[in-house]
């Protein structure tokens, strides 16, 4: 059964690049929050001694990871045309947050409670240049395991826990044909290339380094695209992820760099895109 609707409210999605990618999440908000008054946005705010903007974002992002797939709900105090909205918002908004799609949202429902899972591409170096037989053997590995259990660390204690049930799918990708001819002879052509634009541009700033001031030899870089549980009731970040890599391998894998292409949310037993109709309605 539907939620009552709400009136006046939007859901936008947006980028968080490299420029705002060491922010926290509650300095990111508070970008938001000022955007909007120079954008005399009509935001609506609570109620009480210390009202504040009623903005809700999606799952936050931990500091050095960028996103092309993040989500806000914002409920207004009168109505105005997404694309209206959009434009006003972006006119406002420093390098590196920038929103590409805003629609009307009437479910109560809002984003932060509801997502249920993310897309990640991992980027990692390794010491030893690994073939995708080896690293797809490892992939192989922990898919075919019933438990991986490892040691997750919070500020008051330390346990295990078992990450299988939340990794949904894992693939290997190697980076091929960039700059300074990094060698990679054992390419096959069934094997995929990272396509992703966000991280290719990535990746081709790490060739522009002269050699010895990385601490990683960019020719030993493949990346993880993984589908990874998220949200309040399950979630495991890339980090985590790698060390079951390592545990599992025994090859040391450092992360360089994590990117968030999707989020998505679950409705009614559905996992749904946050835009699509059925998850606004």
């Amino acid at each position: 059964m539907r939620e009552e609707s709400v009136l006046n409210s939007i859901r936008v999605k947006f980028v968080r690049g490299e420029e705002v990618k060491y922010i926290s999440h509650l300095d990111m908000m508070k970008l938001f929050e000022r955007a909007a008054r120079r954008s005399n946005l009509p935001i609506s705010y609570s109620q009480g001694f210390n009202p504040h903007p009623n903005m809700v974002f999606g799952l936050p992002l931990s500091v050095g990871v960028t996103s092309e797939s993040e989500y806000g709900d914002f409920e207004l105090s009168y109505s105005m045309e997404p694309s209206e909205f959009l434009n006003q918002y972006n006119g406002n908004l420093p390098d590196g947050l920038k929103i590409m799609d805003a629609m009307d949202k009437t479910t109560k429902s809002n984003i932060m409670a509801t997502i249920a899972a993310a897309d990640y591409e991992i980027l990692v170096s390794s010491d030893k240049k690994y073939g995708m037989d080896f690293i797809n053997g490892t992939i192989s590995n922990i898919m075919s395991k019933d438990n991986i259990f490892v040691s997750k660390e919070s500020k008051k204690s330390k346990k295990d826990v078992d990450i299988r049930p939340m990794i949904h799918s894992l693939k290997a990708m190697m980076i091929y044909n960039l700059e300074n001819g990094a060698d990679h002879s054992d390419i096959k052509s069934n094997e995929e290339l990272i396509s992703n634009p966000f991280m290719i541009n990535y990746i081709k700033g790490l060739y522009k380094y002269e050699p010895g001031i990385l601490s990683y030899d960019v020719k030993n870089l493949f990346c993880i695209s993984a589908k990874l549980s998220a949200g309040s009731k399950s979630n495991l970040k890339p980090d985590l992820l790698i060390s079951a890599f390592n545990l599992l391998s025994n090859m040391e894998l450092k992360l360089v760099k994590v990117h968030r292409t999707g989020l998505y949310i679950e409705r009614d037993s559905r996992i749904l895109n946050p835009m699509s109709q059925d998850a606004l309605s």
